[in-house]
């Protein structure tokens, strides 16, 4: 699920069940729990009497908190551990909380809005974004001092990508944003506002308040500069969260105040004997923000490392102690803990302590589960998603815990009472068991983000498939995703889908199915295209093709050879009712081969004479002696103190250490490691597996040998700093035609026209130098560097794909100047490429709506896809669908080659502000609308006003190809014909890739030669 607290895996769906146990389960009987706990089982020790908040809804949640300030002003909010202090922890009362919450609400309003705040037109609440690596009492301090301050806060997981955090603050409508100071935090604030920059967007950066600033219980508070404690609407944005980007770019989820009031259920709670250790869990997730809204209403007092400014890492062992120190009575953790403490029997006898131990986050493996229920540990999925808020009950009832965990499984969950849940039955499935989950609004539970309508009721679809226990119909197991993503172990997660579609291209290979829920990295499942004798032979067979869908996974996702198993002849191959392999069918029938894959992949892990275990070494070696000798394997090491100059450091370490004969690893994967490596993968677990990988695939970075690079000579890649390239000089008295990149800004699709042209060709390519923050400046500088390689006309100009566009422009700019232009050659492309038909274009839509923007960019993208696949070429097939994953956030920047990044942001980065420019050249129109008509009117004026001779060359199975049949006629010269009486109109028998390589092109484009 989107967002998920706990992730989830494959599945498909048809018909629809309603869960009758769902309508005998009582509205939020919390206090039954807290009822029926032994004191032995967990520590009600409160000192005080706990007078309970009413729920009949009439406080709002900032009146809940002034509420527990005032009637409960002995009781804890924060417990944090503390060494020095006599019961080795402290406490921070609610008054000094509600009194940090509004300090920082009075230093933010003076920081961000010294003359005071103004509420957006619509009267909603000013955001602010929060992008900070700090302690979570200070961060839980900014997201409800900044609520307090009448701002709605948007706290940004700092484990986004630079693209991933430009798109949340656009999207949200961000005004400030508050920056930890730590390097790493900077440098993401940095890009993100230079990506921002490139769209128009202006948001403020401000440094976070300090701890010490917000807990000074001794400077002035001026509480009457902040807006009234009055009422709150229901449908008021108090807090953004956002998806976790699993299944696609994460998306701004609003938190309602109507969402965080319904954690009140319908009685009064008193959990004020219950310390629940939170510091495992990151406060800027969902789950995070609610557990401060749901301990004011309970009483839990939730237990953190102690306040910093700075983050405070957490280990295992760390987490561990500090539970133990604040005397917690339930324990939140991710699976990776977990199996570390399973490890341990001194761990596994701690965690027996506690009432509760609650995972989430990724999935726990089998035997793990098995090995802490087996011991005593009481394991309690934590189970929901930023969209719905908790799915799975985790305060469930102490009986269930003692009397029937043993007997029914450690994976099992009850839902959150008065939740309206849909089970829909999954199609094909024998057992009955298993379900896509969909959550209708109720009462009792709000949801955050609904997607789909249920008898007119807001409903989300989950896209979870949950299992119901064999004998006990009121129980459920997170079981898969419709949408297949694989969890695994170190939450790193793989989209299956790419990866596969890369491996089914091989004739060889029938079908892929990739594996590795719970596993620390992923196998891949073969179904063989005819029987296989020699199934090493096989493996060697289809070695290249794995190893381009190598250089296009991310590091996490890489294939080794040992872990590539084939399809067993004599089982089932179950297939859908679409006919597609049933994922979850298949895997389970191999479970046994795919167990002892893992099992002898452990026993040999290694490249040449390298193991994981010795990149594992390695790194930590030169993280503990650069950095920090106390990160763990898990550690960021930037919140550990790396910098830029120590991250150089660790990466010139390892090289090093790779060099030593001993392992035998080839000087190319050596020199592969990209500069940005320990930024890219910032723990030494990540980092290691990334070095691992490099060194078994030698695949990182691209080689000559990549397909269209092989036949490109010397002079060409050895210009690459140059913008105009001069591949072969005119005659005396002869123009040169000046050749426009294509929308990759990459000239090698030149080569054959450069040993193939009689006449003088120059070429024009994107090079560090060019400026690219606009199509304007770009065209610009080409116009000024033509000048100056030939100050006089006439000119001969053309441009390919998406630089005839640019040919066009750089056109007027000559003609504007009193320059004659004899040639102008379009090749595949025009200045109306952008408004070309295609599947799914709205010729209705008003583009200055960000949603109908958005819509039209992706088409763009997609058209784009369709013709790179349509080479019917490995690398082009790869680089498509690289294209589509990095659009939709789910490839880093960092996670591509090179080439293919430089590529990606010449052809995606320059298609959006060529729109943007075509954009600013829309006819007038009421209410400044901005639609495609207007657009379209303002294109055919501005392509009239040149006055060259143009001539369309149109390759029969390229660009045309995307445009719709009963369209096809009408836009043969891609719409230029519209703005000039006169187009002259090549085609040319190619596609949009080999129409420079054609005799029939090159002998007619130097027609204009003399």
């Amino acid at each position: 699920m989107p967002g998920c607290f706990l992730c989830c895996f494959s599945a498909q769906s048809a018909g629809t069940h309603r869960n009758p146990a769902f309508r005998i389960i009582s509205l939020f009987d919390l206090h039954l729990f807290a009822s029926s706990l032994s004191p032995e089982s967990t520590t009600f020790m409160p000192p005080h009497t706990y007078n309970p908040v009413p729920v009949d809804g009439a406080l709002s949640v900032l009146q809940v908190f002034e509420f527990q300030a005032k009637k409960n002003p002995q009781h804890p909010l924060f417990r944090y551990d503390s060494p020095s202090a006599r019961d080795g922890y402290e406490d921070i009362a609610w008054p000094a909380a509600v009194r940090m919450f509004e300090t920082t609400a009075n230093v933010l309003r003076r920081r961000l809005a010294p003359a005071g705040l103004v509420e957006d037109e619509d009267r909603k609440r000013p955001v602010v974004g929060i992008l900070a690596a700090t302690g979570s009492i200070l961060y839980a301090s900014l997201i409800f001092g900044a609520v307090r301050a009448g701002l709605t806060a948007f706290p940004i997981s700092t484990r986004n990508s630079d693209v991933a955090i430009a798109h949340l603050i656009s999207q949200s409508g961000v005004r400030w944003l508050l920056v930890s100071p730590d390097a790493h935090m900077q440098e993401l604030a940095r890009k993100a506002n230079a990506l921002l920059q490139e769209r128009g967007v202006s948001v403020e950066m401000h440094p976070i308040p300090t701890y010490e600033e917000i807990s000074d219980m001794q400077g002035d508070l001026n509480a009457d500069a902040l807006p009234e404690l009055g009422r709150i609407g229901d449908d008021e944005v108090l807090v953004i969260a956002h998806s976790s980007g699993s299944t696609s770019f994460p998306k701004v989820v609003p938190l309602t105040h109507r969402y965080m009031k319904t954690i009140r259920g319908t009685r009064p709670m008193d959990f004020s004997g219950w310390v629940q250790s939170s510091a495992g869990s990151a406060i800027f997730h969902a789950m995070g923000i609610l557990s401060i809204v749901r301990a004011a209403y309970s009483g839990t007092i939730l237990a953190f490392f102690p306040p910093t400014t700075s983050a405070v890492l957490a280990t295992p062992e760390r987490l561990l102690q500090s539970a133990l120190a604040t005397k917690c009575s339930t324990i939140l953790c991710p699976p990776m803990f977990l199996e570390h403490y399973a490890k341990d029997p001194s761990s596994i006898e701690k965690l027996r302590t506690f009432s509760r131990v609650s995972f989430g986050g990724g999935a726990l493996a089998q035997q793990v589960g098995d090995i802490l229920e087996a011991s005593g540990v009481a394991l309690v999925p934590a189970y929901g998603s930023t969209e719905t808020g908790s799915i799975a009950m985790m305060f469930t009832r102490m009986s269930f815990l003692t009397d029937k965990r043993h007997k029914e499984g450690w994976q099992y969950f009850e839902f959150v009472p008065g939740m309206d849940a849909i089970l829909v039955s999954i199609d094909g499935d024998a057992s009955k068991s298993l379900f896509q989950l969909i959550i209708k609004q109720s009462p009792m539970h709000a949801l955050a983000l609904p997607n789909m309508e249920i008898d007119g009721v807001p409903a989300c679809d989950t896209r979870d498939i949950v299992q119901r226990h064999p004998m006990n119909p009121g129980l459920y197991r997170l079981y898969g995703r419709v949408d297949d993503q694989i969890m695994h172990s170190n939450g790193e997660k793989t989209n299956p889908g790419p990866i596969e579609q890369i491996l089914a291209q091989n004739s060889l290979v029938k079908s892929a199915i990739m594996f590795g829920r719970a596993r620390p990295h992923a196998g891949v499942l073969i179904v063989p295209a005819e029987e296989v004798r020699d199934r090493e032979a096989f493996r060697e067979a289809i070695w290249p093709t794995v190893e381009e869908a190598n250089k296009f996974a991310p590091a996490h996702s890489r294939l080794f050879k040992e872990m590539i198993i084939l399809f067993t002849p004599s089982k089932t191959f179950h297939l859908t009712s679409k006919g597609t392999p049933r994922r979850h069918a298949i895997i389970e029938d191999h479970t046994q081969e795919i167990e002892d894959a893992y099992v002898a992949f452990d026993e040999t892990a290694g490249a040449g004479e390298m193991k994981l275990a010795d990149a594992v070494e390695i790194v930590r070696f030169h993280v503990h002696t650069h950095i920090n000798s106390g990160v763990a394997d898990d550690g960021d090491v930037f919140e550990a103190g790396a910098d830029s100059l120590l991250a150089a450091r660790v990466r010139r370490g390892i090289m090093q250490s790779l060099s030593e004969p001993h392992l035998s690893v080839p000087e190319i994967a050596i020199q592969s490691l990209p500069n940005d490596v320990v930024f890219t993968f910032p723990t030494i677990g990540k980092l290691a597996s990334f070095v691992y990988g490099v060194v078994f695939c030698a695949a990182s970075l691209p080689q000559a040998g990549t397909p269209f690079m092989k036949n490109v000579p010397v002079s060409i890649l050895d210009r690459k700093d140059d913008t105009i390239v001069r591949l072969s000089e005119p005659e005396k008295g002869e123009p040169p035609l000046i050749l426009v990149h294509g929308g990759t800004g990459l000239i090698y699709a030149f080569a054959y026209m450069q040993t193939h042209f009689n006449s003088g060709l120059w070429a024009i390519q994107v090079t560090d130098e060019t400026p690219r923050n606009s199509f304007v400046e770009q065209t610009d500088f080409y116009y000024r560097k033509i000048k100056e390689a030939q100050p006089t006309g006439p000119y001969r100009m053309s441009g390919y794909s998406a630089g005839a566009f640019m040919a066009c422009r750089i056109t007027k700019l000559l003609e504007a100047n009193g320059d004659k232009v004899i040639q102008l050659a379009l090749i595949d492309g025009s200045p109306f490429g952008p408004l070309t038909p295609r599947v799914g274009l709205d010729t209705s839509a008003d583009f200055n709506d960000p949603q109908s923007l958005h819509a039209h960019y992706e088409r763009s993208v997609r058209g784009v896809c369709r013709v790179f696949r349509a080479y019917n070429d490995a690398w082009w097939t790869k680089f498509a669908a690289a294209i589509w994953e990095r659009w939709n956030g789910r490839l880093r920047l960092e996670d591509m080659t090179e080439l293919m990044a430089w590529m990606y942001e010449n052809l995606i980065g320059g298609t959006l502000r060529t729109f943007d420019y075509m954009l600013s050249q829309a006819e007038a129109a009421e209410e400044g609308r901005k639609g495609y008509g207007e657009v379209l009117a303002g294109m055919v004026k501005w392509t009239g006003e040149i006055r060259a001779p143009v001539t369309v060359y149109r390759a029969a199975n390229g660009i045309i190809k995307n445009v719709p049949l009963e369209e096809k006629e009408k836009w043969g010269a891609f719409g230029v014909d519209w703005a000039k009486e006169e187009v002259r109109i090549v085609e040319v028998d190619a596609n949009h890739s080999n129409i420079l390589a054609q005799d029939d092109f090159v002998k007619d484009i130097q027609k204009f030669a003399h």
